[in-house]
């Protein structure tokens, strides 16, 4: 005690507040017990260190794992019945399999149970499985689908890439052919070689379309907007005539994952 009271009567106070800015204390004042300084005076009892506590375990954490041990202790069991098939060991497999069917059983009546009182869960009221429901549902597509193909056909038009000895160009020429004569699509014909085919004889030669598509392969077919320019390939190869229908009513009136 004699010490620190002499320190105080050598050094100023001002010079206190100032060692107490400048010296870089990792404590908040020059006047708190620190028991680690030499020499440093302390009253205060230092607190009593607490454990941080464990975080609690989730309900869908506990359920994660109780399922986890009960996959691997019947994935236990059935490698041990295989490899030695006693009686016991075939025994205690087939009754932890009974109760993991138990378990479906009762989760699988529950959904139905839920799906039926819920409707907004019920994913059957816009994709039925059953026949006259899903009857009714494909009149409605099919009335969709002609729906756009009409409002379409005043600003859209399908680009045909082709070559003349692409037997599949010449089958999907009839293809459109039939677009044009049953819904009025327009069918603009681009020939790669330099040729004709006999629907479409009066084909215009690539002007660089192609490349800047990045046309590999042919047939291809690209759905162009005469008003904007836009462009929506359709596909390549073989497509049939409803097969076409679909993807345009699909890539021009419905957002993805709507028809799903």
């Amino acid at each position: 005690m004699w010490f620190h009271a002499l320190i105080l009567l050598i050094i100023p106070f001002s010079a206190w507040a100032m060692l107490d800015e400048v010296s870089g204390i990792d404590y908040p004042s020059v006047w708190q017990c620190d028991r680690t300084k030499f020499l440093w005076y302390c009253e205060v009892e230092p607190e009593e260190y607490q454990e941080p506590l464990a975080r609690q375990e989730t309900p869908h954490e506990a359920a994660i794992k109780k399922l986890e041990e009960l996959q691997k202790e019947l994935k236990g069991r059935r490698a041990l019945a295989i490899l030695e098939p006693t009686p016991g060991n075939v025994t205690a497999y087939i009754d932890l399999q009974n109760q993991s069917m138990q378990m479906a059983s009762v989760f699988s009546d529950v959904w139905r149970r839920v799906i039926w009182q819920t409707p907004e869960l019920n994913y059957e009221l816009k994709h039925p499985v059953n026949n006259a429901a899903l009857d009714i549902h494909k009149k409605a597509t099919r009335a969709a689908q002609l729906d756009t193909l009409e409002k379409i056909g005043r600003e859209w038009g399908i680009f045909f890439f082709f070559k003349a000895d692409c037997p599949y160009c010449h089958m999907m020429a009839q293809t459109l052919g039939y677009l044009t004569q049953a819904h009025g699509i327009t069918i603009f014909p681009v020939s790669l070689d330099g040729s004709t085919l006999p629907q479409y004889p009066n084909a215009r030669m690539d002007n660089g379309l192609a490349t800047q598509l990045g046309v590999m392969e042919v047939p291809l077919m690209v759905l162009g907007n005469i008003r904007d320019k836009r462009l929506v390939p359709l596909g390549s190869g073989v497509i049939s005539s409803q097969e076409m229908i679909e993807r345009i009513h699909v890539l021009t009136s419905t957002q993805p994952g709507e028809s799903y």
